[in-house]
């Protein structure tokens, strides 16, 4: 019976050491390294589920950078000062360490690139569906992919816009029909359509045929699958990816929600990426580029890579950023136009200039889209507002600091101890009016004449890790702009919300609710 007290006491007694003893480790490191401590939001919240509470209830109201903004506003009040880096605590007590300030930003992202890695639990949590890759490894396996994937993105590559060209054409056939031009569509949300749309692009641009989904599913495609597999690899992969993003916030309990169901929509997805990759290694097209000499990734990745899961991890970690967060991005675009009707009309304007009407229009190239300077105001602005990854967070490798953020003052260096998490959100910086102005939360994409950019706009990421298809990105969103405002001379958001749009927090933001307009269909577009 006594041993049945003992040991709870005894190891209720060690943990307790433990604590002490790191405590002491970590107070003695700070010191060492002329560090301060950084304020800690809610000390009374010691498990952290007040905090987490708060998250999860942004989460569900759509308003998950408007808690973070709260949050940080708070501490701002409560202390006297504007404070851009803090603690919090996050069940089970764990301390994170929450920075809006760029110059930490850099620290972590480039000038400290070694300090910081993915941590375990993400790496894990993606890992099921996406094997590892550019997104979802660390050190010398991330090395080799970013090496192995840099290449395919180049100019050259993404030149091309014959490859959005006829997808847009799918895309616009699948909008709602209407008779002739001068006339309204009905209302519908245009969100599904830009996800096909994205899908369809990517798997084309990997695997060198693409899936087809903004077809009709009587439509005979010709590919390597049959239509209904194709459906069933969409379905999967989406539905696949909303768990991942979910397991995400359960950090080392990202588990308990890979049940059966999502093995089964992750199996469905491989098997679906395998048939083409196993007929590529067999020596189907070898003998030149698949899809009519078409540039197609999977063709330029089997020079140097035969493992076919290696292979599939590579084009899965590629598919994810080349379809889901530009889909993203083209929505809450479409929306952003639908509620500023004045940079509807001028964007408009600008794109008939330029680029000439639906029916006659001028070369569309990818120099002429980036030298178009109103509309990558517009894009610039967008990704401002609406970041497509506007989360994110790295673990400390090893003991370290933060440039800023400690003391009083907020100007001393902040201790990191090894394994602890430095998190921040976009829109609380993208919003920040010593950046910004005073006019932060407008919509304006004439803020970006003349502006540089910097480690307070951060929407692709920085340093090593930055998004290697940044530009494939940038050209697809404003290719299917100008193509949309050529097409169509007006845009109904009346059904849309004021302000902010709410935003759908999965893997990426994409507008809660859908994006659901009227478009009006200009005189030469039939």
């Amino acid at each position: 019976m006594g041993l049945l007290f003992f040991l709870p006491a005894a190891a209720a007694a060690l943990f307790t050491l433990y604590l002490l003893t790191t405590h002491i480790r970590h107070t003695l490191k700070e010191k060492s390294l002329n560090s301060l401590p950084t304020p800690l939001y809610k000390p009374w919240d010691l498990l952290g589920i007040q905090t987490l509470r708060v998250e999860l209830n942004g989460m569900k109201s759509h308003r998950l950078s408007q808690a973070f903004l709260s949050r940080k506003k708070e501490m701002s009040a409560k202390l006297g000062r504007d404070v851009k880096t803090f603690r919090v605590k996050l069940p089970p007590g764990e301390t994170w360490y929450y920075t809006f300030d760029p110059r930490d930003l850099q620290a972590v992202l480039a000038t400290q690139f070694g300090d910081f890695r993915q941590s375990a639990a993400r790496v894990n949590a993606l890992e099921p569906l996406l094997g590892l890759g550019i997104f979802s490894a660390n050190g010398p396996t991330w090395e080799h992919s970013r090496a192995l994937l840099r290449p395919q993105f180049m100019r050259e590559q993404i030149a091309d816009l014959e490859l959005f060209e006829s997808h847009l054409r799918d895309l616009l056939d699948a909008i709602p029909k209407i008779s002739g031009s001068g006339e309204w569509t009905p209302r519908f949300d245009v969100q599904p359509l830009l996800e096909r749309f994205t899908m369809d692009t990517a798997t084309e641009f990997l695997f060198g045929e693409s899936v087809y989904s903004l077809k009709d599913d009587s439509t005979d495609t010709s590919t390597l699958v049959t239509k209904k597999e194709m459906k069933h690899f969409v379905e999967s992969f989406f539905a696949a990816e909303k768990t991942t993003a979910r397991s995400m916030i359960l950090g080392d309990l990202y588990w308990v929600l890979h049940d059966r169901k999502f093995k089964e929509q992750c199996k469905a997805v491989h098997d679906f990426v395998d048939t083409y990759v196993l007929r590529r290694l067999r020596g189907g097209g070898l003998e030149k580029p698949s899809n009519s000499g078409k540039y197609v990734v999977l063709d330029a990745l089997v020079a140097d890579v035969e493992d076919p899961k290696e292979l599939r991890s590579q084009l899965l970690n590629i598919l994810l950023a080349s379809s889901d967060t530009i889909s993203g991005t083209l929505g809450f675009a479409v929306a952003s136009l639908a509620q500023n009707p004045h940079v509807f009309k001028k964007l408009r304007s600008i794109v008939l200039n330029d680029f000439g009407s639906f029916h006659r229009p001028k070369e569309i190239t990818l120099s002429k889209l980036k030298n178009c300077s109103y509309l990558q105001w517009f894009l610039n602005e967008t990704l401002r507002v609406y970041p497509a990854v506007p989360v994110n967070f790295r673990e400390s490798a090893r003991d370290t600091t933060l440039p800023v953020g400690g003391g009083p003052d907020g100007n001393a260096p902040v201790f990191i101890p090894k394994g602890h998490l430095v998190a921040w959100e976009l829109w609380t910086m993208h919003s920040d009016p010593e950046y910004w102005g005073p006019d932060a939360d407008r919509f304006d994409p004439e803020r970006w004449e003349g502006r540089k950019l910097g480690f307070h706009y951060l929407p692709f990421n920085a340093g090593p890790r930055i998004c290697i298809g940044q530009q494939f990105a940038l050209a697809e969103v404003a290719y299917v702009i100008v193509r949309l405002l050529q097409r169509f001379d007006g845009i109904d958001g009346s059904a849309l919300p004021q302000g902010r749009l709410p935003c759908d927090w999965k893997l990426v933001d994409k507008v809660a609710g859908g994006v659901n307009v009227r478009l009006h269909c200009a005189d030469d577009s039939f």
